[in-house]
């Protein structure tokens, strides 16, 4: 499919030096608009094209990969506390959001920045890091951050850094978390989630089967 006025290779400049964050000077995540201008199987074709376009550069930067962990479509109206989704080690996690008049918005936190500042648990609290957040969030308040004119009429893409702080790690993760303002379920709210990891060559999965599924599917999942 052809992408009208979607700089690619742009793009994914933009992710790399925002996304594949070694350090917290970088925000661990990207918010991409797309307008009201585009169809969903257009927004599919991009994110295909950009987790390509990015595998590229991880496997000139870090020697690996970026294999699909999942693909898939579905309707959310459940809201999620502060998480990680389940996937390798290093993972990223890459949301196309359909327009819904579903209100909803989506939070960002940098569980990294938080641990670095404070150094006395630092240690501690990477050792026994857990994917889901179950303390107080006001503890994360100075290290969130709301996606600002999350615009429910328009196509968007958010990618975000879904790494674990493992001993090897290559990049730094931040949780996520959506809210849904007030659900209906008499309306839909699609969001298209793909999860690549960061992977060897050796240990690389690509599944061109899904990806063409994921590209040509009108399934929803609840």
């Amino acid at each position: 499919m052809k992408i009208k006025e979607v700089n690619i290779k742009k793009i994914a400049e933009h992710c790399i030096e925002n996304v594949f964050r070694t350090n917290t000077n970088s925000p661990g995540f990207v918010y991409l608009d797309f307008g009201e201008n585009r169809t969903s199987s257009e927004l599919r074709a991009i994110m295909v094209a950009l987790k390509n376009e990015l595998s590229v550069f991880t496997l000139r930067r870090f020697n690996k990969e970026l294999s699909y962990h999942w693909l898939v479509r579905f309707d959310q109206q459940v809201s999620t506390p502060f998480h990680l989704d389940n996937a390798e080690d290093q993972s990223f996690l890459m949301l196309g959001y359909e327009p819904s008049a579903i209100e909803s918005d989506l939070y960002i936190a940098d569980y990294y920045k938080y641990a670095n500042d404070h150094k006395e648990d630092s240690e501690e609290y990477l050792k026994n890091f857990t994917p889901v957040f179950k303390e107080d969030e006001a503890i994360l308040t100075p290290y969130i951050t709301k996606l600002a004119s999350f615009d429910k009429h328009t196509y968007k893409i958010v990618l975000i850094n879904n790494s674990n702080p493992k001993p090897t790690r290559e990049t730094l993760g931040v949780f996520h978390k959506a809210k849904i303002v007030k659900p209906d379920l008499n309306k839909s709210r699609i969001v298209n989630s793909m999860i690549f990891n960061m992977l060897s060559k050796d240990n690389s999965i690509e599944d061109q089967k899904k990806e063409h599924a994921f590209l040509n599917t009108d399934i929803i999942s609840k």
